[in-house]
């Protein structure tokens, strides 16, 4: 899954004159004021963006039928003519889910037009479909929704994925060391007990409810079914790699509201107390022995340090990742180890989000890594949530897995005219040592001035 090569080229020259800008300030020993930093933190966000983009359209060409000249590629299957020409198996399932709940809920609306609405999604359908028909597009259009969602994710594209056939789910933890022995013809050696175990994945779920207005004709439907399908999957990869991120069961001094208490009813905070508790939690609560208190600047040392808290777990380049605020990011741009886009060359695109690399390890930049207090933890409603945090995790140490997928229904409030769309998920997280109290495969440094 790459760029192409004049996406790439684009991405690197703009990294290139970000990183430029920074260092002619930083050798003029004039520090970049706060407004020149925020506009550096737009652009790295909008290269993140490009970079998702290109992926994107590589991933979706599994959806897609043959090009122009015969080959897999392009875009997914879309309508080629009618009221609905353009959409795709996605947009088609947001309209259909809207005509589902109207039905329901015919209210004042003319039978004749649901049915003439009717006709012309089912003709729209088929047209996704290759003649397949109706029966079929479910299956299509969840997965072409989650290909939405999974080539925009930075943080949960870094961990193994279990789908789980039940809920809870048990796997196998990694056996203990084996015995080994001198020798001896003819006689049997000494067996190893190999210690085992297993952990249970428990998935939980994550649901949004939002009601949007609508005057409720066919055409009014098809103007919204873009916007609608949009913020689903910025939502849902939005909330994805905030929860594994910053999830945290603890109602009060959660380590994204210090100083608070905050319910399962709190809105825009709620999802953090969704069952589990993510990578942050582990270095700031369970194993503080694996938090360092940076206190400076970004510096090559810096990234040294949280790869030596991670011991034996820090050892292989292409089983560990750094995931950075964009401040941290930013600052680390004067850093000569750090190798930004436009010198790692074919090799800039290992992960999704990635922007840098340092020894070998990509540097994932994440908007849902957010700048804390001193103590590394997000102060509630503070003004002193200015320091910078990198996370140093080994990737095949975590769990990520899923119960059930996106889910979208619909239904209709005749009294407020409203549609009403829930939005579910079930998943579950967990490390497989199976004890966070003295695992050592995720390190934090806190406390960096940015």
């Amino acid at each position: 899954m790459t760029l192409s090569t004049w996406e790439l080229e684009t991405i690197k020259n703009e990294v290139a004159e970000v990183r430029e800008f920074y260092r002619q300030r930083m050798d003029a020993d004039l520090p970049p004021l706060r407004e020149e930093l925020e506009r550096l933190s737009r652009a790295v966000g909008e290269l993140t963006e490009k970079q998702r983009v290109g992926e994107k359209q590589a991933m979706l060409a599994r959806f897609s039928g043959a090009g122009p000249g015969g080959e897999r590629g392009g875009d997914r299957p879309r309508v080629p003519f009618g009221k609905y020409q353009g959409m795709d198996a996605l947009d088609l399932a947001c309209v259909r889910s809207v005509l589902a709940a109207q039905q329901r809920e015919p209210g004042d609306v003319n039978p004749r037009a649901l049915e003439d609405w009717q006709a012309n999604l089912k003709a729209a359908m088929d047209s996704t479909t290759a003649g397949a028909g109706d029966e079929l597009v479910a299956t299509g259009e969840a997965a072409a929704l989650w290909a939405d969602i999974n080539v925009d994710t930075l943080v949960a594209g870094l961990f193994t994925r279990v789908d789980m056939p039940t809920n809870p789910f048990e796997i196998p933890l990694q056996l203990g060391d084996v015995s080994w022995y001198p020798g001896t013809e003819n006689t049997a050696t000494t067996e190893t007990a190999l210690t085992t175990g297993r952990q249970t994945l428990t998935a939980y779920e994550l649901v949004a409810e939002v009601p949007w207005s609508l005057t409720l004709e066919e055409d009014a439907v098809i103007a919204m079914a873009a916007e609608v399908r949009s913020t689903l999957v910025r939502n849902a990869v939005e909330v994805i790699d905030d929860v594994l991120l910053n999830a945290d069961t603890t109602l009060q001094n959660n380590i994204n509201a210090d100083g608070a208490t905050i319910a399962a009813s709190t809105a825009g905070k709620a999802h953090w107390l969704v069952g589990f508790d993510g990578l942050l939690h582990l270095p700031l609560v369970d194993n503080a022995a694996q938090a360092n208190d940076h206190g400076a600047a970004p510096s090559a040392d810096m990234f040294n340090e949280a790869r030596g808290l991670l011991g034996k777990y820090g050892v292989r380049p292409s089983e560990l990742a750094y995931i950075a605020d964009v401040g941290t990011y930013i600052k680390s741009l004067a850093i000569s180890e750090f190798r930004t886009l436009d010198k790692l060359g074919p090799q800039a695109t290992l992960l999704n989000g990635q922007l840098a690399q340092v020894d070998g390890i990509p540097v994932i930049v994440s908007e849902q890594m957010a700048q804390s207090d001193a103590d590394g933890k997000v102060t509630d409603a503070g003004t002193s949530n200015t320091k910078g945090r990198l996370l140093a995790v080994n990737r095949t140490q975590w769990r990520l897995g899923f119960r059930r997928e996106l889910m979208i229904e619909t239904m209709r409030d005749i009294q407020k005219r409203q549609n009403i769309m829930v939005v579910s998920m079930r998943l579950a997280f967990m490390e497989r040592t199976g004890t966070r109290a003295s695992a050592t495969h995720t390190a934090l440094q806190y406390n960096i001035t940015v």
